[in-house]
């Protein structure tokens, strides 16, 4: 019996879950919030949880249509660049800061998967996670560290 690519692929998605789940309850809780019906762990254990089961679904269920995959048209390169630019991303972020790191990344994201209308990437990098940024602190009241904003004065 042969197991398809999209069966292993979901069992691999099983244990980044796993692990994820782990990870969630790494996150420190302030005291106040520990016994509140939604807080930082919240949304991260549903996640985790949710993909563990969707995975052990995939998994189980018979396949209707087993993909075939040509291997040879996939394009490994920009996927290893992305796989990059996110391990500098999470190296950079807490110096850099949200806004420039964020920024950055969703720029070159874009580049790498292909697209060069130089004016578009930018539009959808720095003025979204400015609008983003814009959301959480000023409406909702929820603080991310950035020194290069702090730098300048946008944020306290």
């Amino acid at each position: 019996m042969r197991i398809s690519t999209d069966k292993i692929i979901s069992l691999l998605f099983f244990i980044l879950s796993v692990f994820y789940l782990y990870q969630t309850y790494q996150i420190q809780v302030f005291s106040f919030d520990e016994h509140a019906p939604f807080n930082a762990k919240t949304f991260p254990t549903f996640l985790a949880y949710l993909g563990m089961f969707l995975s052990v679904l995939y998994v189980v269920l018979p396949e209707k249509n087993p993909s075939i995959v040509n291997h040879k048209v996939l394009d490994y390169k920009s996927s290893l660049y992305l796989v990059i630019i996110t391990i500098v991303y999470g190296f950079v972020i807490l110096k850099a800061g949200f806004f420039l790191s964020t920024s950055l990344f969703l720029f070159f994201s874009y580049y790498f998967l292909g697209e060069r209308r130089w004016i578009w990437m930018f539009i959808l990098s720095f003025p979204l996670v400015a609008i983003f940024m814009y959301l959480l602190h000023g409406i909702l009241d929820v603080y991310l560290r950035d020194p290069l904003l702090k730098m300048l004065g946008i944020i306290g």
